[in-house]
């Protein structure tokens, strides 16, 4: 496999080739896949809660003839951590990561988690750091007429700032100015000496618009 799509690559720019990984919600299997033919971790493991999905896994699997395991696991509740560092999960809401992840238990020997969800960044950031992982960097990638957000978290006591919270590094200049025209959208709605006018002002604020 040469590429993978810039949704996916930007996932693997936070593998290194010191990390086992298991890719929770696996679809196709293209980003273990990549990782392992490219020798960018040390071992990958798919998992999928979606018989057909982890299938398709599979065949991909053989078809490119790579070392691989897969279970069909509810997150991962079935999928064997004890040589596992890292996971990944993309392809889901915050609220369904959120439930994966509650098992704190089944994090003992993890040092990273790279997310990409769908919604809810600010309650997933807050939450990461609530179970002792500090978002240490964030991708934001425009793919297919949509952004994406790729989190990385690293096991640590240390906790991100309010502002990072609730809006992210805002390191992408292009993201950080679609939120602004988001926000100035949304303000424009709205009548002036209200809530969500206060809100909307204040939000572009925090973000840097004057």
């Amino acid at each position: 496999m040469n590429r993978l799509s810039k949704r996916l690559n930007s996932l693997a720019s936070f593998v290194n080739k010191n990390d086992s990984i298991v890719d929770v919600g696996c679809d196709h299997g293209y980003l273990s896949i990549y990782l392992v033919e490219h020798h960018l971790c040390q071992k990958a493991i798919c998992s999928d809660v979606n018989q057909k999905a982890l299938d398709s896994a599979k065949t991909n699997i053989k078809k490119y003839n790579v070392d691989i395991d897969t279970y069909l696991s509810d997150g991962i509740k079935n999928v064997p951590l004890e040589e596992i560092n890292t996971i990944i999960i993309s392809g889901m809401g915050t609220t369904t990561i959120i439930k994966i992840l509650n098992d704190t238990k089944k994090l003992k020997n993890i040092d990273k988690i790279i997310i990409q969800s769908n919604n809810d960044y600010e309650l997933l950031r807050k939450y990461m750091n609530t179970i002792g992982y500090y978002m240490q960097d964030e991708i934001a990638i425009y793919d297919k007429g949509k952004w994406y957000l790729s989190m990385l978290f690293i096991k640590s006591t240390k906790t991100n700032t309010e502002k990072e919270i609730k809006y992210g590094l805002l390191n992408n200049e292009n993201y950080k100015e679609y939120l602004i025209d988001k926000f100035k959208k949304l303000l424009e709605k709205v009548p002036k000496e209200t809530k969500s006018y206060n809100k909307y002002t204040n939000i572009l604020k925090d973000i840097g618009q004057n």
